[in-house]
């Protein structure tokens, strides 16, 4: 790691010298984040059961870019994960005694540049794309995109390349996901004028014969099938009205498209929908949110979402959920047919908040959310028994201004669990604790 940072720091040292000879800018900046958490309960629901965990981890973005002109540049981003204590290899590696480790990896690469005579820009290589607060999209891609204005309307047209590894033409295998392409088509719309902020997204993934969404990947379901000329067509919106004393905001999202069921003559259409609102009201140094969203049982993600919301809940801050995978713990896959974390698929949530600006250093957030299901899912697999009750989540989040740009967040969360929290007997409690701190520079 040391060999790979000194020849990065020789190769930026002399793009820097030649820098008057080639007429090119050179801009850098970055992130910094820290965390340490502590969790019981997160996998299972079970006090019975051992699954206390806690752990630190830390985390190093740096940005390179490489200006042209106002016509063209080069982006760059990397990043490196390490996970205290563990020296696993790869990504979260490194961190253990002699802590050396191959974990540098290419966040974004792509060339920015005006196409001549026209107002459009291009935007080619692996780059950051978000689109309806990750309900739609949120994560880097091999994407070519072209932006233009007309005010007061922003126009996005791009491919994602989500999976180009079909290198043979052996269709023998059924749903085998190496064997098949996956494409991504998108049209985004923004408009924006005084108070008033709208999008329009048109999201289309064509997966060939892979189960590339809901409910195949990621996941297992009792509603999982082999899909065979899978189309997945996303149309959402979104509205926001800011005024001095007040936000409010809406989006909805409805699935088109269908796919065939394999080794059959049937076919089903995708035609889940979810919906969200909130409010913001500003009183001094408070503001009060009121807020919820609702997924149907069939609610279809296109690879790519992730949409953060309650720290247990909705892989908040500590990116940890008690629902679904997350990258360290694993977590349980299925509880019933419901998913919570970044992708909530069958889960309906009221959410009432109050942040306090306490000083000009200091804030105070406390969160609340009733969360339940759409539909009943099986809440007690010794009796069979179902139930569409989740349980309630309390969050305190404490934002301390600390020198210079640095952050420091502690983080307290406790879900009460319901009866369709997990297929346990009785549902226990789950906590999390844990602290973040953030440079960005």
């Amino acid at each position: 790691m040391r060999k790979f940072l000194v020849g990065m720091v020789a190769l930026v040292a002399a793009v820097a010298l030649a820098l008057p000879t080639f007429a090119v800018e050179f801009k850098y900046g970055g992130m910094y984040r820290w965390r340490f958490q502590a969790q019981d309960n997160m996998s299972d629901a079970n006090s019975d059961l051992d699954d206390t965990a806690n752990w630190i981890d830390q985390r190093l973005r740096m940005y390179f870019t490489f200006v042209g002109s106002e016509n063209l540049k080069l982006v760059t981003k990397w990043e490196a994960d390490t996970l205290w204590g563990l020296e696993t290899g790869g990504r979260h590696g490194g961190g253990d005694i002699n802590a050396d480790a191959v974990n540098l990896e290419m966040k974004n690469v792509y060339l920015d540049f005006m196409i001549p005579n026209t107002p459009v820009r291009a935007k080619v290589g692996v780059q950051g794309l978000d689109m309806l607060d990750g309900w739609i999209f949120s994560d880097d891609a091999s994407i070519f995109a072209l932006e233009t204005t007309f005010d007061p309307i922003k126009v996005k047209v791009g491919y994602i390349a989500a999976q180009n590894i079909d290198t043979d033409d052996d269709d023998s295998v059924v749903g085998d996901d190496d064997e098949e392409d996956v494409d991504d088509w998108f049209l985004e719309l923004k408009y924006a004028e005084g108070p008033l902020s709208a999008a329009a997204v048109l999201f289309y993934q064509y997966a060939h014969d892979a189960d590339w969404s809901w409910p195949n990947w990621g996941y297992p379901s009792e509603g999982d099938v082999d899909k065979e000329d899978n189309h997945l067509i996303d149309l959402g919106f979104s509205l926001d009205y800011k005024m001095d004393m007040a936000a409010f905001k809406a989006t909805f999202i409805k699935n088109f498209g269908s796919y065939d069921i394999a080794g059959t003559d049937e076919d089903e259409d995708y035609d889940g929908w979810m919906v969200e609102a909130e409010a913001d009201f500003y009183m001094g140094a408070f503001t009060f949110t009121l807020g919820g969203f609702w997924t149907s049982d069939d609610f279809a993600y296109p690879k790519g979402r992730s949409h953060y919301w309650a720290e247990i809940a909705g892989a908040g801050t500590l990116e940890v959920n008690v629902n679904g995978y997350d990258w360290l713990t694993g977590g349980v896959e299925n509880r019933g047919d419901y998913v919570l974390g970044e992708s909530p698929r069958n889960i309906w949530t009221i959410h009432a908040g109050a942040a306090w600006q306490a000083l000009d250093t200091t804030k105070v957030t406390f969160n609340y959310y009733y969360i339940g299901t759409d539909d009943d899912v099986l809440a007690n697999e010794a009796t069979g028994e179902y139930d569409d009750s989740i349980g309630h989540e309390l969050d305190l989040y404490i934002d301390q201004k600390v020198v210079d740009g640095l952050t420091l967040r502690l983080v307290g969360a406790y879900l009460i669990g319901d009866d369709a929290l997990s297929t346990n007997d009785d549902d226990d409690n789950v906590y999390e604790v844990g602290a973040r701190l953030l440079w960005k520079f």
